[in-house]
């Protein structure tokens, strides 16, 4: 399809019969690329703008603004249709703020280019470029993509945001079979195929609030209760809820444990209008964080000094993983983290956490190189150095 031949105000999608008729050919044809555009900054839930679905055939961008896009979701929710997506996370959690349910069969391109060896995270431009060696417009995604009409330059990108994601899935699936990967990929996107990935709970808010780790367990109950209370106050008043009182305000408030309205109000960064409305509400968060009993309080981060043992067998670990990843067309990135390593390292050498928790010692990532990473750590296998491949473990 050429853009440069077509008017992209050709797919808008903006009546319930012409979008009866897309969802009724997305279903038969089995398999469809999909893309969103949406905005974050003004309400408490995400303002979707733009929906963006495609097939080798045809292109529907539906606007959300029009109709009811409760029958696409559906869709998407569907175990028998294959969606392909690039980094869809956010994409998915439009499905599970709409319906309540998650998406299923999910192929994400970009967690599919990690497990080949292409690198990632990588932007969708550079897959497109690295796949088909083609170059597409990426000047729009921060657009005013709630005002109408949308401009012909906004329409052209969102088609491009889909026009290529099914031959980009072709030339993925060929690599993973090729690699013996696929199961890999299924099991990477069943994250997002759950509620827990899209579902946090009022009182689990806190984990959220930037600067929760500085905290002692009973200011963390005091933070809990009053990150509870920000986001019953941001939905009420539709803004998100760091619009609504700043992380390090609440923070502040968790340290401080003001106990009058004017305390609150004398709180840094507080915003002396909010006081009013919402000091009593405060302080009473505040007061049940304080009476929390003490083994109901959350648990903190505990500083921990790390052995230099510890730090050098992270970084021999480390490299290790990286070797064997540039040697097996495996993205390194999408294989393990710092955290990951410094986990296994903990594991093996004082038991905690348990190994059998670790995600380095499960799925995939176990079969690939994790448990050899672990037999090295307690002695069952050596390394060498190798001329081409680099590390190599015996």
């Amino acid at each position: 399809m050429s853009l440069e031949k077509t008017d992209p105000s050709e797919f808008l999608v903006t009546s319930p019969k012409q979008f009866r008729k897309v969802c009724k050919a997305l279903r038969e044809a089995g398999r469809f690329g999909f893309d969103t555009e949406f905005i974050r900054e003004r309400s408490y839930q995400p303002q979707l703008c733009l929906i963006q679905a495609a097939t080798p055939d045809f292109i529907a961008l539906i606007d959300p603004f029009e109709i009811d896009a409760g029958e696409f979701w559906e869709l998407v929710a569907d175990e028998d249709i294959q969606k392909i997506v690039h980094a869809g996370s956010q994409d998915l959690e439009m499905c599970y703020l709409h319906i309540k349910r998650p998406g299923a069969n999910i192929f994400d391109v970009q967690v599919a280019a990690g497990l080949v060896g292409m690198g990632y995270p990588m932007s969708y431009g550079k897959l497109v470029q690295g796949t088909l060696s083609k170059k597409i417009l990426q000047d729009k995604s921060y657009s005013e993509w709630s005002r109408r009409p949308l401009s012909p330059g906004q329409l052209r990108y969102a088609v491009e945001d889909v026009l290529y994601l099914d031959s980009v899935h072709t030339i993925l699936t060929k690599r993973l079979k090729k690699l013996g990967r696929e199961t890999w990929l299924r099991e990477e996107m069943q994250t997002l195929e759950t509620s827990d990935m899209f579902e946090c709970k009022p009182q689990d808010r806190w984990r959220r609030v930037q600067g929760w780790q500085r905290l002692t367990r009973r200011k963390l109950g005091v933070l809990r209760e009053l990150a509870a209370w920000r986001e019953q106050g941001a939905c009420r008043y539709d803004v998100p809820p760091r619009t609504f009182l700043r992380d390090q305000v609440l923070t502040a408030l968790s340290r401080q444990m003001p106990t009058s309205v004017k305390q609150v109000r004398d709180t840094k960064g507080f915003p002396r209008p909010l006081a009013g409305s919402e000091g009593p509400a405060i302080l009473q968060a505040i007061e049940t964080g304080r009476n929390v009993p003490e083994d109901e309080l959350p648990d903190p981060i505990q500083p921990k000094d790390e052995h230099p043992v510890d730090k050098m067998l992270q970084d021999l670990v480390s490299a290790t993983g990286q070797s064997i990843c540039l040697s097996q067309d495996l993205c390194h990135s999408l294989f393990a983290s710092r955290s990951h390593y410094a986990a296994l390292v903990s594991a093996v050498r004082y038991g905690t956490p348990k190994l059998d928790t670790l995600k380095l010692l499960n799925g995939w990532r176990k079969k690939f190189a994790g448990k050899r990473l672990k037999e090295m750590l307690t002695g069952k296998r050596t390394i060498k150095v190798a001329n081409k491949s680099g590390l190599e473990l015996n």
